[in-house]
């Protein structure tokens, strides 16, 4: 009797062993087949490192860890991706997991009711993986509403091949940036890539500028509705950036071009330059090769000396309030940002447990840490960190200001009037 009784403890904890090595959650539902929802816009991009993770992951483990459920992705282009998740909020249609942006964006959906808090489905010990900090845009109300699972930071991408053939070197400075321009366009090579179709890379471009010349607590501050946009900061940002318009150091064709085209316009060798987030890194270095170079934006006149930076943690998984499996949810939704936090350890949003990372830093990946190591306080794009309504609004002027249609001053005169001061708090 003694030694059966052994043998079924010794079971027990086997089990016991192998439920804490797979779930963070008190409780999942999933005893049953059950059929999870999940929208995202990771679909056939090849630039975004988390895209190739996360088909990785889907594909390889998942069915592992979660044997019982069946996902099923609904996926969108970004652009796409932003309405469409408005459009099934107002419908009460969400799916049980969706992609999220936090700050601005989600706020609407919470204070709506629309997303679950996730504290209670969490175990301590999966908050004591996690950088709070860096979870910062997904609490509302002291809750958490996404589990984000990657940051970012700005990053001017080069192809050093095209800068010798120009016989120039990267830009430090605003003014280098106009004349090595100059100099691509005399060889017959295009400067910057840029696709402005989808405006949001228009936009990068002035939201860096504004860091630098006012930093990143005015540039928060004004984004959150707590600081007008009518500020001499913003004009001045905006002007310069104009001002890079019509020097021509923009590709010739950025207006028929949406931001995928650009960035596989500069991965083909056809542009010198781009400027865009760290997910980059993997496809630029993965294409270009030894003849990749990554830098900072170029100082323009008047930037601070600081450690602000363009960037930060704002990408995460969130879970339907309204989903019939919140356990279940909740569990995949932790687990896939601690995955791809694994894969991605450059920019991890998690305290790795040792042997953990799925990916090695690599040498542009290690660059950029380098260049970034003395950053304090990020401040991340205008159209992710602003109401979605207010974000319309931003993204529309960005793309009249490139076209010529406004300039600094008008820029930021015309924002201040059009999107009242009561952002998200």
């Amino acid at each position: 009797m003694m030694k059966k009784l052994s043998g079924l403890i010794g079971v027990i904890i086997i089990i016991c062993i192998l439920f804490s090595e797979t779930t963070v959650f008190a409780g999942n539902e999933a005893d049953d087949k059950i059929t999870i929802r999940i929208l995202h816009y990771y679909g056939d991009t090849d630039t975004d490192a988390s895209a190739r993770f996360l088909k990785e992951i889907l594909k390889n483990d998942f069915p592992k860890a979660f044997p019982n459920v069946e996902l099923v992705q609904e996926v969108y282009d970004n652009q796409t991706y932003k309405s469409k998740i408005r459009v099934l909020m107002a419908s009460d249609e969400l799916p049980d997991i969706m992609f999220g942006y936090g700050a601005g964006f989600s706020e609407p959906f919470v204070k709506a009711g629309k997303l679950l808090a996730l504290d209670d489905y969490l175990e301590d010990s999966y908050f004591d993986h996690m950088n709070m900090e860096m979870q910062e845009n997904f609490i509302f109300d002291k809750h958490l509403y996404g589990i984000c699972f990657t940051y970012w930071t700005g990053v001017l991408y080069c192809n050093k091949e095209l800068f010798d053939q120009a016989g120039v070197k990267i830009p430090d400075t605003y003014e280098e940036l106009i004349e090595v321009s100059r100099r691509f366009r005399k060889a017959g090579i295009e400067p910057v890539a840029c696709g402005m179709l989808n405006k949001w890379h228009g936009q990068q471009w002035i939201n860096n500028f504004t860091i630098q010349l006012g930093g990143a607590s005015l540039y928060n501050d004004m984004a959150k509705g707590k600081q007008s946009l009518d500020n001499h900061i913003l004009a001045q940002a905006a002007q310069l950036t104009s001002d890079l318009v019509s020097a021509d150091v923009f590709c010739s064709n950025m207006y028929q071009l949406a931001s995928s085209e650009a960035e596989e316009m500069f991965l083909n060798g056809d542009a010198a330059m781009i400027y865009i987030g760290s997910w980059y890194t993997s496809a630029a270095e993965e294409r270009l090769g030894d003849k990749l170079e990554v830098a900072k934006m170029p100082a323009v006149p008047g930037a601070r000396e600081s450690g602000d930076y363009h960037g930060g943690a704002i990408n995460g998984w969130m879970v339907s309030s309204e989903t019939k499996y919140p356990e279940t949810a909740a569990n995949i939704a932790a687990w896939l940002g601690y995955e791809l936090s694994c894969c991605q350890p450059q920019n991890a949003t998690f305290n790795l447990d040792k042997g953990d990372e799925r990916a090695e830093i690599s040498a542009a990946d290690q660059k950029i840490l380098d260049l970034y190591s003395d950053k304090t306080k990020g401040g991340v794009a205008w159209d992710t960190l602003m109401w979605p309504d207010k974000a319309e609004i931003w993204l529309n002027t960005c793309s009249q200001l490139f076209e010529g249609k406004l300039n600094g001053q008008e820029f930021a005169k015309f924002l201040g009037s059009h999107i009242d001061q009561e952002g998200y708090h």
